[in-house]
């Protein structure tokens, strides 16, 4: 599915030895962890570093991935990862967004789309956001496609 960008927001990151696989490949998880990466350096610009979560005793949980892989990415490149928000439950219950990986060229190389919730660390379940979180999240560039998600349908 194409996506426009809303304003934009997005990080460089240059392909270390470690993030490869034994196929000489970019490992998954390492795209994963980019865009997690990426997310966390959005929250502490806006004022919500990872301290804060823990102060509050909540963090970001993923309920669903899924990745496609369109082009090659090797050891040594400088990929750019764009980050939007493509869903968001009214109370902020559920969330969902959408990471592009850019090679040099402009290329995409891997889409990523994550489904997500806040969990409460001490209780283990799912918890809302506090007004000043969700406030972050309203100010992450949204896709055109973004659309409003139940605060209590949970994708199966």
């Amino acid at each position: 599915m194409w996506r426009a960008v809303i304003n934009d927001y997005s990080r460089t990151y240059e392909i270390r030895w470690s993030d490869i696989d034994a196929n000489s490949h970019v490992n998954y998880a390492a795209y994963i962890d980019a865009a997690g990466d990426l997310r966390y350096h959005f929250f502490t610009e806006h004022e919500f570093p990872p301290e804060r979560f823990e102060q509050l005793g909540i963090g970001p949980i993923y309920t669903a991935i899924h990745a496609r892989f369109l082009r090659e990415v090797h050891m040594g490149e400088t990929v750019t990862i764009t980050y939007l928000l493509s869903g968001l439950s009214p109370q902020g219950a559920r969330w969902k967004v959408h990471h592009d990986v850019l090679k040099s060229n402009g290329k995409k190389a891997v889409s990523i789309d994550l489904e997500g919730a806040i969990l409460d660390l001490s209780t283990r379940r799912p918890a809302l956001p506090t007004p000043e979180l969700l406030q972050t999240f309203n100010l992450i560039p949204r896709s055109t496609d973004f659309e409003a998600l139940s605060d209590t349908r949970w994708r199966r």
